[in-house]
């Protein structure tokens, strides 16, 4: 049976006609090619099934709802209501449109799988591009968490432990624990055990731990909306002042201005490839698109009721006056003071979730230097041609030889390692990638430890990371990768394109009116 998709010329993928599998995808059959060198995250897995729908949904449902959220009430706010309602739908359905797109290039492309290998089959002349704009926004937002919990230990803490009497203030104990700098460390303790997990299965728990504490968050605001507690309590002059008004939607430049916020609260596609790489079967050697679409549907739907529960009942329990953290809004009391605790954790826990994938990018950027290197060692001259282009077809024409050793689960770098060093030296590759895994995680720790330590508000950067890095990864990639590596034109190509188009337009309009209002100010 003929192939539908086309021939991928740039990847080291072979497809045996003679067993063509097919599967229902959202808009059509794409088919599956087989790969020779099936592995890495699969052969971690103490399962023979792999990762569960359920790892898969808990993992990626924890990716996507995290602190984004408690922008979402204030983006309503510079919206209104019905405007907030039509782009926060909006923003899922694309949202899953992209992941679906991901997890079908990745089918294409075979596994394992990742930002790399489906942008080097596709746009091979900007992969290592690709990779480090991915790990570059994983790693503003990972700081940020650490800003946060700092922060929100700070605030906490300020309303347990100062008393209004300065000799008992001032003491070194208490200026201590309401040092910021302080819990920019006791942040970086948090995540330490939850750093160091190379699998996002072996973090379902953890996830599963960060929910509760979301579901903490949502109780507390529904409670305040719906009078449980006082919203106003502490304010002098009454609810006049701690209310603003109530429209259905605002005018057409601040409504562009706040739909960046909702863009970014959706993004979660750079950890779809782990958990496409992780509920793969080992007995086939096939993935089941019907169980990836299971996982993004479900997870996709949890944070959009969720993200629509908090905005509403946030904008209407504060209107117009709902500030950019809505926990700004509520009163200093034991209930929010517990709250923010809660939300130190939380970000502690979503932590790994952002370093998971940037180090696999960089691990990835990271292999395809030590491949060229051994490439260029080999040969015993100089090597003239760049990292990209025709040097990662020279590449894969000898990958395609260490076959074998790839199919134990090894990276490029290793299996060429391998290939050149005889087959006496697996240990020393085990060694190797080991030695890597933990250079990367350390370095991404103490890089983003001390950034927290130096910088005390990423409130920019973090606005214009969104804007470019969430924009990228969410819509323009999905939808460049899947026009490249899909040839026939569906209805599944045809929303490619649309979601391409509207990452184009959403990243110059964004960046227009974050600096236009920086600029105000």
């Amino acid at each position: 049976k003929k192939p539908i998709g086309r021939p991928l010329k740039q990847s080291n993928i072979s497809i045996d006609t003679e067993i063509q599998h097919t599967f229902a995808g959202m808009y059509g059959s794409i088919p599956i090619p087989s790969h020779k060198g099936q592995g890495t995250a699969a052969t971690n897995m103490k399962s023979n099934k792999g990762a569960s729908i359920a790892s898969g949904v808990v993992n990626l449902s924890n990716t996507i709802v995290g602190a984004g959220m408690l922008g979402l009430p204030g983006a309503f706010g510079g919206t209104g209501w019905l405007s907030g309602i039509f782009l926060i739908v909006l923003s899922a359905t694309f949202s899953a449109h992209g992941l679906v797109l991901l997890s079908k290039a990745a089918c294409l492309t075979g596994r394992p799988s990742s930002f790399y290998s489906v942008a080097r089959a596709s746009v091979p002349r900007y992969t290592i591009l690709i990779d480090l704009a991915v790990a570059l926004k994983c790693f503003g937002v990972a700081t940020g968490y650490l800003i946060t919990i700092s922060d929100s230990m700070v605030h906490a803490l300020d309303h347990i432990l100062l008393t209004g009497d300065p000799t008992k203030d001032e003491q070194f104990l208490i200026s201590l624990l309401l040092s910021r700098q302080f819990w920019v460390f006791g942040g970086l303790v948090l995540v330490l055990p939850f750093s160091f997990y190379r699998t996002l299965d072996e973090l379902k728990k953890a996830s599963a731990l960060a929910l509760v504490f979301v579901l903490m968050l949502v109780g507390t605001i529904i409670a305040y909306a719906n009078g449980a507690a006082d919203p106003c309590m502490g304010n002098e002059n009454g609810d006049d002042t701690c209310r603003g008004e109530m429209e259905p939607y605002t005018n057409f430049p601040m409504t562009l201005a706040k739909l960046p916020i909702f863009v970014f609260a959706f993004t979660c596609h750079q950890n779809i490839f782990p958990i496409v790489n992780e509920m793969q079967r080992k007995d086939t050697m096939l993935l089941n698109q019907r169980r990836l679409n299971i996982v993004i549907c479900c997870s996709i739907g949890f944070a959009l009721v969720l993200f629509s529960i908090v905005s509403l009942e946030g904008y209407w329990t504060y209107g117009s006056l709902v500030r950019g953290d809505i926990l700004l809004n509520y009163p200093e009391n034991k209930q929010v003071t517990f709250l923010r605790v809660c939300i130190a954790f939380m970000l502690a826990l979503h932590y790994p979730l952002q370093l998971d994938p940037a180090r696999r990018c960089i691990t990835s950027l990271v292999n395809v230097i030590i491949t060229w290197w051994y490439q260029k060692q080999s040969k015993g001259g100089n090597v003239s041609k760049t990292l990209s282009g025709e040097c990662f077809g020279n590449i894969e024409m000898e990958q395609e030889e260490s076959s074998e050793a790839k199919g134990r689960g090894l990276s490029n770098a290793s299996a060429y390692y391998e290939m050149s060093h005889g087959d006496d030296e697996p240990k020393k590759v085990d060694e190797n990638e080991d030695t890597l895994f933990y250079i990367i995680t350390l370095s991404f720790l103490l890089l983003s430890f001390v950034l927290a330590m130096i910088v005390d508000d990423l409130g920019v950067i973090l606005a214009l990371v969104g804007a470019t890095g969430s924009t990228l990864v969410s819509y323009v990639l999905p939808g460049l990768i899947y026009i490249k590596i899909y040839e026939p034109m569906d209805l599944s190509k045809l929303m490619a394109y649309v979601q391409l188009g509207l990452g184009i337009v959403i990243i110059p309009l964004a960046l227009y009116f974050i600096i236009t209002k920086q600029v105000s100010h």
